[in-house]
């Protein structure tokens, strides 16, 4: 039924039946550009063939092209750009990409990325985190041991990503605040994925607090290092 549909016409028809996943999986292989018959037929018919509208088309190659996945160009077509154009860092493009099948592919670029960043933000938490801050990273450490002798893995999953993402706060570099609240729900899948019916790492990250809450700068940057060399 869709052989004759370039891969073009077949991404936004899945992108209207809201099925994300499907949707990720037509686009990750880049093709050549739509014909121009058919990108004409697009504007023309207003999408009624595909199933579509013509404002839904429009706007899905609009909201595609600013996440720097489509090139549209007039009187030629819309080309699927090659993935090295396409902005990862795009909520909605990590929430498609993070499939079942591409989990595993995310959480390692996602690890190598956290491995780079997260000690210098415990290191620099060390030097720059407010009394409020460490308050409450405190109060989130004291959380952790309890959730040790009376476990309940949804709350311990959100006090782990609660704990790492006040790290970053704590920082008071913006840029690596930014990453915390846009790897938020990497986070959670991540901590999601890893934990199993008991706490992880307890005294890791013992260590971590008690190198920012003592101002120790480089012995957090190496805690931290500690507790993600560490299998999980």
């Amino acid at each position: 039924m869709h052989n004759n549909r370039p891969p073009n016409a077949i991404f936004l028809i899945c992108l209207q039946r809201n099925s994300a996943n499907k949707f990720w999986r037509a686009i990750i292989r880049p093709a050549a550009s739509c014909p121009v018959k058919w990108h004409l037929a697009l504007k023309k018919t207003g999408g009624d063939h595909l199933g579509v509208s013509r404002t839904a088309v429009r706007e899905a190659v609009k909201m595609l092209a600013a996440k720097g996945m489509l090139l549209p160009r007039p009187r030629i077509g819309t080309r699927v750009m090659p993935q090295s154009q396409w902005n990862f860092l795009d909520q909605d493009l990590l929430t498609w990409w993070m499939t079942r099948e591409n989990f595993d592919q995310v959480m390692q670029h996602f690890l190598i990325l956290r491995t780079s960043l997260e000690p210098q933000a415990c290191a620099l938490a060390a030097n720059h985190a407010s009394p409020q801050q460490t308050k409450l990273l405190a109060e989130l450490m004291a959380e952790m041991r309890a959730l040790h002798t009376q476990f309940d893995r949804e709350r311990w999953i959100q006090v782990d990503t609660q704990f790492h993402q006040l790290i970053y706060e704590a920082s008071g570099n913006p840029f690596l605040t930014s990453f915390a609240n846009l790897f938020s729900s990497v986070y959670q899948s991540y901590f999601r994925a890893i934990t199993g019916n008991e706490v992880i790492k307890l005294l890791h990250h013992q260590s971590i607090v008690d190198a920012i809450l003592a101002g120790d700068s480089a012995g957090a940057l190496v805690a931290c290092q500690v507790l993600l060399k560490e299998k999980d």
